[in-house]
């Protein structure tokens, strides 16, 4: 296989500009990373927060553990629905090359679906029989949807670095495990593990502070904000190194084409480093997340436009990894402006009632049987 089988892009079309998909890909992927990573991260900090407790919902660390469960109620479904519309956008834009990947590592993108299904089961069996229910016990049901949700995200992973390297695909279909000697592979991996932790922390202590306010135990959310500060605060330095470990191991063109690409490429690189940097000032100033609402509140706001900054980056090195063997400019275009504007309009229509839903669940989350 070489890169001259590379499928030609499809006969009909596209139903409007490229970068009007590009916009929508790169958009729809960000939505979809912000519920990433509470379900990856918060899978992981909740058994680290459960172990740490000793399997008992009484420590403040239990306590966390049962709350990030409860958010992955939401958050796993909200992963889901989310990933739809930028999956299909990458296939219309890129379907030669992503429907390629997946079949090239065929076994493991269908071993996608069992684990899923096995991390959100597991993950309502800690719920419903685990510390948060009983008061004990459950590390193996979150320990199981924890590395769960860490084997999907090394899938899509190695998907990404299949799909971007066509050159690559003799290899790779002639043993797929090999995408795991990429240079990128394990800081990429890393990128998306650490991003989702301190994400997830972040929220964590958010969440206390407000708990606060409205007359909660002050001493328990001080013990629950502490420990998702310190573990936003290692996370984001370890994310800083890996991040720059990541620019530095890319290809010699992708990484020289990332460099000269002008301010197109090299703004939002330079604003996602700068904002990665600020929030390691804004967070390393803090001893008590409980009396600086406005830092921590500041905190998660830099994280959501940092993370949708590394998202334009992330879809420029594709475009700079397929440059050699693709053409964007050789769709042709019958453009559909109905269609288009009708997904415009449930988009927003979408994304309001998911703002409605989170409001509501914060104002008044459920209990008992109503919160599964």
């Amino acid at each position: 296989m070489t890169p001259d089988l590379v499928p030609a892009v499809d006969a009909a079309g596209l139903p409007g500009p490229v970068w009007l998909f590009q916009v929508l890909l790169v958009f729809t992927f960000f939505l979809h990373l912000l519920f990433v990573n509470i379900t990856l991260g918060g899978s992981l900090l909740a058994w680290v927060a459960h172990l740490r407790s000793g399997g008992s919902a009484s420590d403040p660390r239990g306590a966390l553990a049962a709350r990030l469960t409860a958010v992955n109620g939401y958050g796993i479904s909200l992963t889901i629905t989310t990933g739809v519309a930028p999956l299909l956008f990458i296939q219309t834009l890129y379907q030669q090359y992503f429907y390629s990947g997946t079949i090239l590592v065929g076994g493991l993108w269908f071993g996608l679906l069992v684990l899923l299904l096995v991390g959100y089961y597991t993950a309502y069996l800690y719920k419903f029989r685990g510390a948060p229910a009983v008061g004990r016990g459950g590390g193996l049901w979150i320990g199981v949807s924890a590395l769960s949700f860490l084997a999907i995200a090394t899938i899509h992973v190695v998907v990404h670095l299949v799909h971007v390297q066509p050159a690559q695909w003799a290899a790779f279909e002639a043993d797929p495990w090999v995408v795991l000697a990429d240079p990128t592979f394990v800081p990429r991996l890393l990128h998306f593990v650490l991003a989702g932790l301190g994400f997830a922390a972040v929220i964590m202590v958010w969440w206390s502070v407000r708990a606060v306010e409205r007359g909660a135990d002050r001493q328990l959310e001080g013990a629950i904000a502490r420990f998702g500060w310190t573990w936003a605060l290692w996370t984001t330095v370890l994310q800083v190194v890996d991040g720059f470990v990541l620019l530095f191991v890319l290809p010699q063109p992708v990484l020289s084409g990332l460099m000269k690409g002008g301010a197109v490429t090299m703004v939002p690189l330079t604003l996602a480093i700068l904002g990665a940097v600020g929030l390691l000032v804004m967070m390393a100033r803090v001893s008590d997340p409980l009396a600086a609402k406005g830092t921590v509140t500041g905190t998660l706001g830099a994280m959501v436009l940092v993370i949708g900054v590394m998202t334009v980056t992330r879809h420029q090195i594709r475009v700079l990894y397929l440059a050699p063997t693709t053409d964007l400019g050789a769709f042709t275009v019958a453009s559909q402006w109905l269609n288009i504007g009708l997904f415009v309009l449930l988009l927003v229509a979408a994304l309001a009632t998911v703002y409605l839903m989170v409001k509501r669940v914060l104002a008044s989350p459920a209990t008992g049987a109503d919160a599964a």
